[in-house]
């Protein structure tokens, strides 16, 4: 069996580590990683190794040569212009020519490979992935499985809404050199995105190996300073260049330490280093080769590499230091302060904690660093809450945010997109909306301004105008105060994909933007609002003809927005006698409104036009559930038998959705299932078909009472306790969504999702029964406490 090392990681996240460098000959205790990937490969008798470099090749290929100094055979495939990981191995189809097993170059594991080939062999595999169960599998590629180890589904970096197990893509793979067969030839492919995503739709043999021993993906600070830890805790198996000459205490050869000095392990201290009196060197603490500490200099949890020069009475802690580095008498670094290779730090120099200086940086003397620069977040929350940022105005959402918010998005777009972008009346809206458009243009991105107006008119101008994407910005209150929010959709008019987001969130914590020259910036122009168009487009989907002829009357409230007008003009071409009312606060004066007027109903319209409520004559009151807390997915909300509209509202507690056939439909547009103005008119058509009542709605047809419940889990518990409840249920009765959906009987369901934003999991029930849905609940939450003390 051959191999492959996938060495084209830029590192972006590890910068400024990686400016110079690349990721997989960042030294983990003296050793490049990639050294410690050819080790594992050769213990398990694979000396073919087929290498694919990218950033920085020459390097790799000068530190490696041929391999003959591992015992190995090492060939390159240079992956220029970048090809992803699939596309990068394709290069390597002649050499491949018998089954494979694919390893990351910058990642530490001592997983048993003969383990998982015997597990490859032993049955019609095309693909094996190695997976790992871990905490948080934010950052990585979600693997589901049956009892038989078939992959069921995949999601790469999932939010939390979408976490349905713990089990993780190692990125370590065995592959038949089949796979080939779904790999175009100099074509941008990705495994996770591309590759395996089409081996599930067609139903191919890929399969997944829950595997023993240590692994840990390398691609954040936290990960390669977790990763030295470790080893020093003798929590992986790896070969170290020293010797442990004290209990974990490792030293290489020439090492000096003078009297007065103090050691305390565990520690790594590399070759040829001096270690001067006084000087105190604590736990896990990594020392590179040929670097000198000063006289009573105090060092606690840093890596410092190769070739670094600590001056006298100098305190690091918790630092990690490139090669090359002089740090002058009586510096401090703080916690996870990070200096990059070649630079220089006067005496008395202070860097505060999460600072990093870029590489080549000499600072003067008596310098107090507190730089800004983007350090990686810990917090375990995202940008994202689907598809918007949503954060209080000048509080959390500031200024300074737009911008940066700005410059990620932009670098996920190529040079000269053009984007939509539009607002409320707001004057903070209006604001953050100029500062959007000019940070952006400064990347390259062309942008049409749309006056101020509403949610829905501006997804529908996304759809009309050839753009990429759009950004509508609005305020919005709530009772703690105004909020920002800021949409982002893509071409069609449609909330950004969950890949979408994570491309724009890592670029905004890693700031890993390009700026084009001058002349290559964006440009601006305004468009006209298309809001007779979009009251046109729904008109057109719905028979209207029908409802004409009932000269409905409705009460419907005086917005003070544009979505007014849009209202106005649609109600007017269904021929329906409108009332306006200005109070829409009381729920009893709302009725008594509709009685005495003899009113069909009355409709309460959002201020941005994403969402309202309804009021039949008899006091129920009905809102649209597109806009509520509820992360219900909207194809669990549809009857797959036939052409039904689901009306799904909610009613008191409760969500209630009636399933009403239709003879035509005729709604192409996926953003118009949600259009409050199509909702509405559908609704009427429903009522002028059957010539009744809203009331009479749910009298009439089968109602499902939707219920949920939340149940607080710890985050880190989230993954295992979601990957028990899908081994709790035979699998002809489960499905995997986002979350967990179990079937039951007579079209009913429970649905299973962990949140977002909150430590807690979320269990919903859809029932003819409402007690019936509450006892589900309860026993699905009775399990949820209990997997988490498993």
């Amino acid at each position: 069996m051959k191999g492959v090392i996938l060495a084209g990681g830029k590192g972006t996240r590890l910068r400024p580590l990686t400016c110079h460098l690349p990721k997989p000959l960042l030294p983990i205790l003296d050793k490049p990683v990639m050294e410690y990937s050819i080790e594992l490969l050769k213990k398990h008798g694979i000396r073919e190794i087929a290498v694919t470099v990218q950033y920085l090749s020459s390097s790799i290929q000068e530190y490696f040569g041929d391999g003959s100094k591992w015992g190995v055979e090492l060939s390159y495939f240079v992956d220029s212009p970048p090809l992803g990981t699939a596309g990068s191995i394709k290069q390597a189809e002649r050499f491949l020519d018998e089954p494979f097993v694919v390893i990351s170059g910058d990642a530490l594991t001592d997983i048993d490979l003969s383990k998982g080939i015997h597990f490859h062999k032993s049955g019609d595999r095309l693909v094996t992935i190695f997976q790992k169960e871990v905490a948080s599998p934010l950052n990585f590629g979600l693997v589901v499985t049956d009892e038989e180890g078939c992959v069921i589904k995949y999601v790469e970096k999932p939010n939390w809404h979408e976490v349905v197990s713990n089990t993780v893509n190692t990125g370590i793979y065995i592959m038949d050199p089949a796979i080939f067969s779904y790999m175009e030839q100099h074509t941008f492919l990705d495994f996770s995105h591309d590759v395996f995503p089409t081996l599930l739709q067609k139903k191919e043999r890929i399969y997944g190996y829950l595997c023993d021993g240590y692994w840990l993906d390398i691609g954040t600070f936290p990960q390669y300073r977790q990763a030295h830890a470790d080893i020093l805790n003798k929590k992986v198996h790896v070969s170290l260049s020293a010797i442990e000459v004290l209990p974990s205490v490792w030293m290489g050869k020439g090492v000096e330490i003078q009297e007065g000095a103090m050691i305390q392990g565990p520690v790594f201290i590399g070759d040829n280093v001096t270690i001067q009196g006084g000087a105190c060197i604590e736990p896990y603490t990594v020392v590179g080769k040929d670097s000198v500490i000063g006289e009573h200099s105090h060092i606690k949890k840093t890596i410092l590499w190769n070739d670094i020069c600590v001056g006298n009475k100098c305190e690091l802690t918790e630092s990690t230091i490139a090669a090359h580095v002089v740090i002058e008498e009586g510096s401090t670094l703080w916690e996870k302060s990070v200096v990059a290779d070649h630079c220089k730090l006067g005496k008395q120099t202070i860097v505060k904690a999460k600072v990093k200086v870029w590489p080549g940086k000499v600072i003067d003397g008596s310098t107090v660093l507190v730089s800004t620069v983007s350090h990686q977040s810990e917090n375990i929350s995202t940008l994202f809450n689907r598809g918007s940022i949503i954060g209080k105005a000048n509080i959390d959402i500031t200024p300074e945010k737009i911008v940066k918010i700005a410059a990620a998005y932009g670098g996920t777009l190529g040079f000269h997109s053009t984007i939509y972008i539009g607002s409320d009346q707001h004057p903070y809206s209006q604001l953050i909306k100029q500062l959007f458009m000019s940070s952006i243009q400064v990347y390259g991105i062309h942008t049409f301004m749309c006056q101020e107006t509403n949610e829905s008119c501006f997804r529908y101008g996304i759809s009309c105008e050839k753009v990429s994407g759009g950004v509508f910005i609005y305020m919005q209150e709530s009772t703690d105060g105004p909020s920002l929010i800021l949409s982002f959709y893509d071409q069609h008019g449609a909330l950004l994909t969950t890949r979408m987001e994570k491309e724009i969130e890592t670029a905004y914590i890693t700031e890993a933007t390009r700026l084009p020259n001058v002349k290559q910036i964006g440009s601006s122009r305004k468009v006209e609002v298309k809001e007779l168009q979009y009251v046109r487009s729904i008109l057109q989907i719905i028979n209207t003809s029908l409802i004409r002829k009932e000269r409905f009357h409705l009460l419907v409230n005086k917005l003070n927005s544009s979505f007014h007008e849009a209202i106005f003009t649609f109600f007017q071409e269904l021929n329906c006698n409108i009332t306006w009312i200005y109070s829409t606060g009381n729920e009893d004066h709302m009725t008594s409104l509709i009685q005495s007027s003899r009113a069909h109903m009355g409709v309460i319209f959002h201020e941005h036009g994403n969402g309202f409520e309804l009021y039949d004559a008899v006091g129920n009151v009905y809102t649209s559930i597109e806009h509520e807390c509820i992360k219900v997915p909207e194809g669990l909300l549809r009857n797959k038998e036939g052409s039904y509209y689901p009306l799904s509202i909610k009613r008191g507690s409760g969500y209630i959705t009636c399933y009403l056939e239709e003879e035509n439909s005729k709604v192409e547009n996926n953003h118009f299932k949600q259009d409050p103005l199509y909702r509405v008119g559908k609704l009427l058509e429903i009522m002028a078909s059957h010539h009744i009542s809203l009331h009479d709605i749910f009298n009439n047809y089968p109602q499902f009472h939707l219920l949920w419940e939340e149940v607080v889990c710890p985050w880190m518990e989230k993954g295992k306790v979601m990957r028990k409840l899908l081994d709790d249920v035979p699998k002809q009765e489960l499905e995997v969504l986002e979350g967990i959906k179990y079937n039951h009987e007579n079209n009913e369901w429970s649905y299973i999702v962990s949140d977002s934003e909150q430590p807690k999991i979320i269990v919903y029930s859809h029932s003819l029964n409402p007690s019936l849905a509450k006892k589900k609940i309860m026993n699905l939450i009775e399990k949820i406490r209990k997997y988490q003390k498993v």
